[in-house]
């Protein structure tokens, strides 16, 4: 099949310049062409279908590189608690009791999104107050980071805590002034609490309604203009849906897992390791190395002013990740860490540090062969950023925090909140950057990342770190370029040029040329995957 794209604005990213190409021929699945009409209408077939897109802007298909695509379907079933629209703890009890008359026996009633200080109340909800919603069957409330969550009474009983016991190792529980427990849960008792339900309920269904969870995930990532992601939690429940979506012909976008550094042993005895098709692969692994910084749980030097204080949560020492990223560099895997305090980060750089210095890399060669990555970065602070140059070290951060949870960093970091996910200091320092949005903490509109990229602004007008704002070219490239590198795909995708997949997004006006203010209402006409349409707003593609 031949496709001729015509009347249309490619931006395509071969190069810095911006410089638009007016057409674009489509040959089965790849870009045959793009420039002129008439030297495009010249290199194609004569019965090659023409679409004219009447002057809409043609952009390399937007690439996630950190989000969590399973657990975007998976939560889309429960109560949405995030805010604006549950603004206080009334209105999340409410969700949650019309979620519990719609939740299966034999499955926790779940809600997820909420930020405790975005609530009225500037608090995490209690345990109690769950009560009143959901009385007699367990329920559970995720924070929007993913890294913390309230439990009711019924829920708390059935995993097993108990109000004597102390904090886990590499978790703490939220107690009263009586120190009861009182209901909040941190870190690594919530992670095991979210496979845990997640196992469950994906256990409970048959493929069809696996494959569906996966497939409305796509499908809100395609109406954003998405064509790839990193899942960044894969497992093998999850695998097992993504495989039987991609089976089905419903697996709408380009998946790259990483899989939890747990599961390795299961990934290469299973033979799944690798790419599973043109949609599926799964070819690197993930570790947690820290908190989040929503949760203000993130392992800082010093300590938070804000709850829960304390200088946040380091899963492993430094003697324990050095061996865990040598074994898995031997072992020929991409390395890709979640490090989001400075104290997390200078544990990861080391733990590469000694696993690269060890990997005898020839005169010539690239520092970091298999393109070992940091997930966030939030607080690299300068001499961490001249470490993470100096290894090579690819970093995979969100800009879409700015407006969605930049006030809360303010609060956290109110010294030093200006040198936060750095990125115009990565670029200058020459580090390989990649954006992403890490949804379901936030939406996975990368036109806000884009716009956040460019403006730094948080919700309530704070600018954080005017120098480490970057131009719109250079927030483009970190949703193409950027992101295909990180996931050894710049081959294949992140710019339109001769002999790469047609992956694009069609956009009704140029991000190049619109106010940086405005970038976000920018609307997606059509998202294209090998040259056809998984989201049109109207038919404009055939197929």
């Amino acid at each position: 099949m031949e496709l001729i794209v015509e009347d249309a604005i490619a931006v395509t990213m071969a190069d810095d310049t911006g410089r638009p190409a007016r057409c674009l021929l489509v040959r089965d699945g790849r870009i045959a062409a793009a420039g002129p009409p008439d030297e495009v209408r010249a290199a194609a077939s004569p019965g090659a279908t023409v679409v004219r897109l009447n002057g809409a802007t043609i952009v390399p298909g937007l690439i996630d590189a950190h989000c969590h695509v399973a657990n975007i379907g998976y939560l889309a079933a429960g109560a949405d608690c995030s805010q604006p629209s549950a603004p206080g703890i009334p209105a999340i009890q409410a969700r949650l009791r019309e979620a519990a008359g719609q939740t299966p026996e034999g499955s926790w009633v779940t809600g997820s999104g909420y930020v405790e200080y975005k609530l009225r109340e500037g608090r995490h909800p209690t345990r109690a107050e769950l009560d009143e919603a959901v009385p007699h069957r367990p329920a559970v409330l995720y924070h929007t980071s993913l890294h913390a969550c309230v439990l009711n009474t019924a829920a708390v009983r059935e995993a097993g805590f108990d109000d004597r016991q102390p904090d886990p190792p590499g978790g703490a529980f939220g107690r009263d002034s009586q120190g009861r427990l009182d209901g909040v849960v941190y870190e690594g008792p919530m992670f095991a609490l979210f496979e845990r339900n997640l196992r469950h309920d994906l256990g409970h269904m048959g493929a069809a309604q696996r494959a569906l969870l996966v497939a409305g995930a796509g499908r809100y990532l395609a109406e954003l203009g998405v064509t790839a992601a990193c899942d960044a939690d894969m497992r093998r429940d999850t695998y097992d849906a993504f495989a039987e979506a991609d089976a089905g012909g419903v697996l709408a976008q380009r998946i790259y897992g990483l899989v939890v550094h747990d599961e390795v042993d299961w990934l290469v005895a299973s033979g799944l390791r690798g790419r599973r098709s043109g949609r599926l692969a799964a070819e690197a692994v993930k570790i947690w190395s820290d908190g989040g910084m929503s949760s203000r749980t993130a392992a800082i030097h010093g300590s938070y002013p804000v709850p829960p204080y304390g200088s946040g949560i380091l899963y492993f020492g430094r003697g324990e990740l050095t061996e865990m990223v040598r074994d898995l560099d031997a072992r020929g895997f991409q390395i890709c860490i979640h490090a989001q305090g400075d104290r997390a980060i200078e544990t990861v750089l080391d733990a590469y540090a000694a696993a690269l210095a060890g990997a005898g890399a020839g005169a010539g060669a690239p520092a970091n062969p298999r393109r070992h990555r940091i997930e966030h970065g939030g607080a690299m602070y300068p001499p961490l950023i001249a470490r993470a140059a100096e290894l090579g070290i690819v970093v995979v951060s969100q800009p879409g925090f700015f407006s969605t949870l930049g006030d809360g960093f303010v609060e956290a970091f109110p010294d030093r909140s200006d040198q936060l996910y750095p990125f115009a200091s990565w670029r200058r320092a020459g580090i390989a950057a990649a954006g992403s949005s890490d949804a379901p903490v936030i939406t996975a509109d990368p036109l806000l990342g884009i716009r956040d990229a460019v403006l730094r602004r948080t919700a309530e007008g704070h600018v954080l770190g005017p120098g480490e704002c970057v131009g719109v070219q250079d927030a483009l490239a970190l949703y193409t370029r950027g992101a295909a590198f990180a996931m050894h795909r710049e081959g294949e995708i992140g710019s339109l040029e001769p002999g790469k997949r047609a992956d694009f997004t069609v956009l009704d006006a140029n991000p190049l040329e619109t106010d940086a203010e405005r970038i976000s209402g920018i609307r997606v006409l059509a998202t294209v995957i090998d040259g056809l349409p998984v989201y049109q707003s109207e038919p404009i593609f055939p197929g």
